[in-house]
């Protein structure tokens, strides 16, 4: 990170803290609570800071189909180092802005967000935010596993800047968004008067029909809509269920002018079990059109079951259609052994007819299908502090001789959050 960009980085969080701490200050009759942070409030002013620590370890064994190219990678890494601040003015706006490291790169913002509710179920929402996913909308301090899988690298969106407007009943909510480019994006060259940044618009409707106490179920549906506008052209590829570097063993490469995306969630809670999954198929409209080939649909999807054997339950936010952090019923700091879960998930990412549709083959192509299988284990002390090792075999299916992968991987994680 070049020491300009640390600077501004470093000055413009200063300035959110500062408006935060001046906020505060005005308020009278000031109460703190213990939120993993100390939170100041009276009556609708409030004011936190947050932030995370995720240190995380990568051990690989890829063995390619034929001769050369096995190779074992080891990486030790911040996989996360963020901080940041979380407030509302009044009972109409909000605001949250956090940022940081990730994977030892350099300073990049993840929720930069101010908030207006007009009245208690709408909340219309500018700033970089994601719009629908139901493992993407539960933020990385809260997923059962390490990382989102193939799922979260191209089938749904990740922090993008623009507005959304939501509005939440008590057991289901729907969402409307339109939104360009992640906030951290360089601007597109201005020469052209003409250049446009692509355009992303999204819905999703959520429905929680059973939320007792301990049976909860959860059903949504989005469709998403991408224009790229001037910029690069869509590309699907994914990791093996890993953050770990930006190595890809099946991608199409950039083929999409534009896509349309159907997405299903679904979740289910029965005590100390649950089940999860989504799955979306994209519509692709190829870049160069048919002097090129034909237009491909690309499919990629998730389901997972867990257990907590110390009897906790996941935290099901009916409003909101989201996970939320977990509640630990015997923490150490109450003299308990903490809680642990365990988990078994089942990933696949199928992008083969990016290549079947191609009027002209090559040879060889990494645009291929996943399948991966990955056991977790989450030990957690406190809500506040989690511990995680993730075991992954994955298979990759490619055209070609020379392009098939057979991925395992061993992944730990501790995490601390505020």
């Amino acid at each position: 990170m070049s020491i300009s960009t640390s600077l501004c980085a470093r000055s413009a969080l200063g300035a959110f803290l500062a408006l935060g701490l001046g906020v505060a200050a005005q308020a009278q009759d000031m109460g703190v609570k213990w939120s993993g942070a100390p939170q100041f409030s009276n009556d609708d002013v409030a004011f936190k800071v947050r932030g995370r620590i995720l240190l995380d370890a990568v051990f690989q064994d890829v063995q390619r189909d034929g001769p050369g190219g096995d190779f074992k990678t080891r990486n030790v890494r911040g996989r996360q180092a963020f901080l940041g601040i979380e407030g509302k003015l009044n009972n109409y706006f909000a605001y949250k802005a956090e940022g940081g490291a990730v994977n030892g790169g350099a300073w990049t913002w993840d929720d930069v967000v101010i908030e207006y509710k007009p009245n208690e179920p709408i909340s219309l929402l500018f700033g970089n935010i994601k719009a629908t996913g139901l493992e993407n909308l539960t933020s990385t301090r809260f997923i059962t596993f390490l990382d989102r899988g193939p799922y979260g690298d191209f089938g749904v969106d990740s922090y993008l800047l623009g507005v959304v407007a939501k509005y939440q009943g008590l057991n289901y909510s729907l969402t409307g968004a339109v939104q360009g480019a992640p906030i951290n994006t360089v601007d597109l060259a201005n020469a052209n008067a003409d250049s446009k940044e692509r355009i992303t618009l999204t819905t999703r409707a959520h429905w929680a029909p059973v939320n007792g106490d301990l049976d909860k179920l959860h059903l949504a549906l989005s469709y998403r809509y991408r224009n790229r506008g001037d910029e690069g052209a869509f590309v699907y590829s994914g990791r093996t269920n890993t953050a770990y570097s930006n190595a890809t063993f099946y991608t199409t490469g950039g083929i999409g002018n534009r896509d349309n995306t159907l997405a299903f969630e679904g979740a289910y809670v029965h005590g100390p079990f649950s089940v999860q999954g989504e799955y979306a198929s994209i519509d692709v409209t190829r870049q160069g059109g048919a002097a090129v080939g034909g237009d491909p649909k690309i499919k990629v999807g998730y389901a997972y079951v867990t257990f907590w054997p110390t009897g906790e339950l996941r935290n099901y936010d009916a409003m909101a259609g989201e996970f939320k952090r977990p509640k630990i019923l015997n923490p150490v700091t109450a003299g308990g052994w903490g809680g642990v879960e365990l988990a078994l998930r089942y990933d696949v990412a199928d992008t083969t007819e990016a290549y079947e549709t191609l009027k002209t083959k090559p040879a060889a192509s990494q645009a291929g299908e996943y399948k991966g299988v990955t056991l977790g284990v989450n030990y957690y002390p406190t809500g506040y502090v989690r511990f995680q090792a993730n075991y992954t075999d994955g298979d990759v299916d490619n055209f070609g001789a020379n392009q098939d992968y057979g991925i395992k991987q061993f992944q730990l994680r501790a995490q601390l959050d505020f």
